[in-house]
């Protein structure tokens, strides 16, 4: 009677053993977890780290440091030695001790060893262990994309569940730029990311940042030879605006949006004129295709600085500099930058971004995304995609450009 007892203890012994084991496997992420299984099949020590150190059995299933060093930490964990000695044997950090095994979706990048970092970022773990997975996935992108100082503030952010994932990974290289002031990414800037920035505040910047990114994709190197000529006309010079450059220098002197104006200028049936008193920017036209007859030039809008009104002399010399230019049918696209060039100058701008991440798991996911050639998936032949042919067209200041109707004077002509 008693071995009959005896076996039916260790029996439950046994499957209290199995069900603890499958609980603690299954607490992480599917992908690791027969991994998992092949490391603490035969080490009881290791499989304790389930519920002791997560992120340290996580660590050493993802291929994280070196296999010599793994070996190492397998063999103190083993010997009993302390967590903290297994941890510094691969350069884990200590602060990840607090994380349950869920939160671990990705391998983890090393994180800085330094005692301020690991105050800070211990004190931002979220409360909600549902936040875990995400927060800790968005922070270690934050860490490998940008930095540490980038890193601390994404970890402090709340909404990071509803932008999606590509918003994430341009403001990651939006805030890279921004501490890099020789660079075409950097000059493209409206506001640099800074520490203090509110979360919304960033995305209003990403947004204006990533239109002038555009400006690039629709300019490529700059039109080379506009398909009005520039002139002089009534004491006022006009000057083609031809590179991205130009399109926010403009911008910012005249206090209105032609820094986001890359839809308009996408299809190459546009143009816009800086309209110039000897140095001074007093006004901008922009020309498009005459409605009845489409090989000829028009002015679609002439405005003056922060989108009021030009004074009349701005509309006559405007009229007079027009109808100086040659009479003959027009053929935009002809005098639009070629796909190669345009191609070849976002591959110039991104180029020390993608240095940066190189050799990273970030590289080819953000190589593909912005280095992707615009088609038409109606046609699939690799043709560049063109917008409408009537863009709205609306030389806004930021007021308008926030969705104030604008006046009928400029609004889309019918």
């Amino acid at each position: 009677m008693t071995a009959v007892v005896g076996k039916t203890h260790l029996s439950r012994e046994q499957e209290d053993a199995s069900g603890r084991r499958q609980r603690r496997i299954e607490s992480f992420h599917p992908c690791y977890r027969r991994f998992v299984a092949e490391l603490t099949c035969c080490a009881g020590e290791l499989e304790d780290l389930a519920d002791s150190f997560p992120a340290l059995l996580f660590a050493l299933v993802s291929g994280y440091a070196t296999p010599g060093q793994r070996e190492r930490c397998c063999a103190l964990v083993g010997e009993g030695a302390t967590l903290r000695e297994a941890a510094d044997a691969i350069g884990l950090a200590w602060w990840m001790r607090k994380l349950p095994a869920h939160a671990f979706t990705a391998p983890l990048p090393v994180f800085p060893a330094d005692q301020d970092f690991a105050f800070r970022i211990s004190g931002l773990i979220p409360h909600d262990r549902r936040l875990l997975p995400v927060w800790l996935s968005r922070v270690t992108h934050a860490l490998e994309a940008a930095g540490p100082a980038y890193a601390l503030w994404i970890a402090r952010q709340h909404d990071l569940t509803s932008p999606p994932e590509e918003h994430f990974m341009y403001m990651a290289a939006w805030a890279w730029f921004s501490g890099r002031p020789g660079l075409a990414g950097h000059r493209l800037l409206r506001r640099p990311w800074h520490p203090d920035m509110s979360f919304k505040r960033a995305g209003e910047e990403l947004a204006a940042w990533r239109q002038r990114l555009r400006l690039i994709e629709c300019l490529g190197p700059g039109i080379e030879s506009p398909w009005l000529a520039d002139g002089a006309a009534c004491g006022f010079n006009f000057v083609a605006l031809r590179t991205a450059d130009d399109f926010i220098t403009e911008s910012q002197a005249l206090e209105n949006c032609l820094d986001q104006y890359a839809d308009q200028l996408h299809t190459g049936l546009t143009a816009v004129f800086s309209i110039r008193k000897g140095e001074r920017r007093v006004a901008c036209v922009e020309i498009g295709m005459h409605d009845e007859e489409t090989t000829m030039p028009t002015i679609v809008q002439l405005r003056a600085a922060r989108n009021r009104r030009a004074p009349p002399e701005v509309w006559q010399a405007t009229f007079s500099w027009l109808g100086s230019q040659r009479l003959a049918p027009l053929a935009p696209l002809q005098h639009a930058p070629k796909p190669t060039e345009r191609t070849e100058a976002r591959r110039q701008l991104w180029s020390p971004y993608l240095e940066f991440l190189a050799g990273t798991r970030l590289e080819p996911g953000f190589r593909r995304v912005v280095l992707h050639q615009l088609k038409d998936p109606a046609q699939g032949r690799g043709r560049l995609r063109l917008l409408p042919q009537r863009p709205p067209r609306l030389l806004a200041t930021g007021a308008m450009a926030r969705g104030m109707t604008a006046p009928a004077a400029v609004r889309e002509r019918s």
